[in-house]
């Protein structure tokens, strides 16, 4: 019996990096070691400060409201005196004793015969006739 044979075929190469690749690296990662706990507090600060400027802007938002609040409350108040003071000027102008006064100042009385006008209906406008555009020429 005849053995089979094998093939023995080559290991995959290893790429081997040059130096200069390896040595970039290894001082990016120490780098990066180095910076990591400079970006850790620079995280915890934002994050402890993002709640309290939210809070500080709706506080601010909400005193700011308050405020609208207050001078609309105000202008109110100032609108209801003044509807309830011109209230009280139109019932003074209208009242009969002011407006009897003003009759009999100017002469005037209740008329003694009344008359009966007719008035004549009003006529419709006659409807144009021809082009408005060359209406200057037919001298209308």
């Amino acid at each position: 019996m005849i053995a089979p044979q094998r093939v023995f075929t080559e290991p995959p190469r290893r790429r081997l990096e040059p130096v200069r690749t390896a040595t970039k690296r290894r001082t990016r990662r120490a780098r990066r070691r180095l910076h990591a706990p400079v970006r850790v507090v620079a995280l915890v600060t934002v994050l402890l400060l993002l709640p309290l400027l939210g809070y500080t802007a709706l506080t601010a938002r909400l005193t700011s409201l308050n405020y609208a609040l207050a001078h609309a409350e105000d202008d109110r108040t100032k609108l209801l005196a003044e509807t309830q003071r011109l209230d009280d000027r139109i019932v003074r102008l209208r009242s009969p004793e002011r407006l009897a006064a003003l009759a009999t100042a100017l002469h005037l009385h209740d008329p003694h015969v009344y008359a009966l006008v007719r008035v004549p209906k009003p006529q419709a406008a006659p409807k144009p006739s021809g082009i408005a555009l060359f209406a200057w020429l037919s001298g209308r």
